[in-house]
């Protein structure tokens, strides 16, 4: 069976032609095998013939089949068996990459948030004001840890919201979680050689500290979080955790795990890196102070506008230890700021003046409403039948099925009614641990009329009329 996909700018021959080109490779198509007739394939593809005898004529001239005249086209007597096979899947459907797809009616991107939802209006004010009245700033590069009035704004809001006990010298603004993460890891390159992370966790920072030359030691989670006897058996001296929401399974850490991972960072003179990427989300729950407002000498704590304002921005900050700040300036002193000075200034003013938090609570309500509408939809839809992770804070879900389906075929089933999910198991450091049959719905980027019919149509597609249940 061959299958064609007319809204991809991949020309038809060429699907034609990779399809028997794969077959040809992977043995399916044996030596001697006849292809269709031109006239019969055609027919049955419903396209023209000029379309077939192209993709047989560019199999021939590359030299997979040989042409008997009068009696077609047959495969070529070839050995493979040194050359290993890659499936070329670019026929059937796009990858699953950030290029735009028309044939998505629905995507549950993770990191993508809505339009509408977002203070464009604000921004867009508050960006010109900056380029009107702060020209001589612009003259000039940057101080290293960021602009002052900004990291003022942050500590203010860190203070009030988060518990972090710090001064705004601590605070070191940078492009992005990782670009923190990487400056992190070249100041704590000479303590530790190894790493230890939530598994499973976000596979970008597990890249991050890998490029930097780190081991990286996943450790297993429980419902409270991270296994902290078992972290005690490694020789990592610092940890990097996601306590206010986990990155994918969406536990909550409470108090009780808090203080072991404490007392696990004194007793062995370690660091923890907490990521409060999610913090400013909670729908149902209260939120709970940082991890770092604790133990502020023993936490590196890392925050961004960019999940959550405008993915675009670029825009993160890290809060430095006190007893690290010394070696911190000794290390960067006189590096330039890594966020143009109009982002960090527009950033200022937009908290200043309360837009901020005002912000922050609208967004409150409306991913609320999404989290809920969503959570309500599969329950509906699926019953029992799945299990749900990650409820009650952040922008995402984790679901899990519980009929035996794979991952790649609950992705490839949803992309066939117009719906896009993600893959799960990049989140594990060693795959065959992660949950089977699971994907994630980001739902930052759909709107909330969209919620519904969305998972009607994914049920379609994963069970449709099955009688298994």
């Amino acid at each position: 069976m061959f299958v064609l996909n007319n809204k991809i700018d991949i020309p038809l021959y060429i699907q034609i032609y990779g399809q028997f080109k794969e077959r040809i490779l992977s043995g399916n198509l044996k030596c001697g095998s006849k292809l269709p007739s031109s006239r019969k394939l055609c027919t049955d593809l419903c396209i023209s013939r000029n379309t077939v005898d192209t993709a047989y004529h560019q199999l021939y001239s590359e030299g997979y089949v040989i042409s008997k005249p009068r009696n077609g086209y047959y495969v070529q007597n070839l050995d493979f068996s040194s050359i290993p096979v890659t499936r070329e899947r670019f026929y059937t459907r796009p990858a699953l990459t950030d290029n735009i797809d028309n044939s998505i009616q629905y995507d549950f991107k993770y990191g993508k948030l809505s339009e509408g939802d977002l203070p464009i209006r604000e921004w867009q004010r508050l960006t010109n004001k900056c380029l009107r009245e702060s020209k001589s700033e612009m003259t000039s590069y940057g101080p290293t840890f960021g602009e002052p009035g900004l990291r003022e704004e942050i500590l203010k809001y860190l203070h009030y919201h988060r518990g972090v006990k710090c001064t705004s010298d601590q605070i070191f603004i940078g492009a992005g979680v990782h670009y923190c993460l990487g400056m992190l890891c070249q100041l704590i390159r000479d303590t530790t050689a190894t790493i230890a992370m939530e598994e499973p966790g976000y596979h970008i920072t597990r890249s991050t500290l890998k490029n930097n030359g780190f081991n990286v030691n996943p450790i297993s989670l429980d419902s409270s979080g991270i296994n902290v006897k078992e972290l005690s058996l490694t020789k990592a001296k610092a940890v990097y955790v996601t306590p206010s929401h986990q990155y994918p399974l969406g536990i909550i850490m409470p108090i009780s795990r808090r203080l072991e991972l404490i007392e696990w960072a004194i007793q062995n003179n370690s660091i923890i890196i907490e990521d409060d990427y999610s913090c400013h989300l909670r729908y149902n729950t209260k939120p709970i102070q940082s991890l770092q407002s604790l133990c502020s000498d023993k936490v590196v704590y890392i925050g961004s506008f960019s999940k959550f304002l405008f993915p675009t921005l670029r825009l993160s900050y890290m809060v430095v230890p006190a007893p690290m700040m010394d070696k911190f300036r000794s290390m960067f002193n006189g590096y330039p700021s890594s966020v143009p000075f109009i982002i960090q200034k527009t950033l200022e003013l937009f908290m200043q003046q309360g837009h901020w938090e005002r912000y922050v609570r609208k967004s409150n309500q409306v991913q609320k409403k999404k989290h809920d509408t969503l959570v309500e939809a599969l329950k509906k839809e699926f019953t029992d039948k799945i299990s749900i992770f990650g409820m009650n804070a952040g922008l995402h879900l984790l679901v899990q099925v519980k009929w035996t389906m794979s991952e790649d075929e609950l992705i490839e089933r949803a992309y066939s009614v117009g719906v896009k999910v993600y893959p799960a198991s990049k989140f594990w450091e060693h795959p065959n641990n992660n949950l089977a049959g699971s994907v994630v719905l980001g739902f930052g980027g759909i709107e909330l009329d969209q919620i519904g019919p969305a998972i009607k149509l994914l049920h379609n597609a994963w069970l449709g009329n099955c009688n298994e249940y």
